[in-house]
């Protein structure tokens, strides 16, 4: 454990299965499921706070992501000449090699960052299975000091 994890001792096995589901909930139900377990919780249990707020959020950072990515490939789509007509002088309708080679990018991008993001969200689901209170990478630190302090 690095300096700015800690365990909660006193987490019960309830606490520490609502948080598993909250930072699962990628894979379960989206963002509405830490929502609600956020809103039910979040006077009962400091731990079950904290991880269903970081859920949240976690989820709404990549969402923000993923849309400013959406943007930037459309962006580059139009730059490439895609949607522009035809494609070259001599009629020929086939796509530019730069677009190709960016739709794959672009897919593969899509593909590598959800593939980690779920799995980023299922490491820090089993560390707070474990009790412990492992921060989420550039909101962890905001939200724990909200939540204890």
């Amino acid at each position: 454990m690095n300096n700015q994890d800690t365990v909660n001792e006193t987490a019960t096995s309830e606490e520490r299965t609502l948080s598993l589901l909250c930072h699962l909930s990628m894979l379960l139900g989206g963002i509405l499921l830490p929502i609600i377990i956020w809103a039910t919780q979040k006077s009962k249990s400091q731990f079950v706070r904290f991880h269903s707020l970081q859920a949240i959020f976690f989820q709404i950072t990549l969402g923000v992501i993923i849309m400013f990515g959406v943007m930037i490939f459309l962006i580059l789509m139009l730059v490439s000449g895609f949607g522009l007509g035809e494609f070259n002088n001599q009629g020929n309708s086939d796509p530019p090699v730069f677009f190709m080679i960016l739709m794959f990018s672009f897919y593969g991008f899509i593909f590598l960052f959800a593939f980690a993001a779920i799995g980023y969200s299922i490491y820090i689901g089993l560390k707070a299975y474990k009790g412990e209170l492992r921060r989420v990478i550039l909101i962890g630190n905001i939200i724990y000091k909200k939540v204890f302090g």
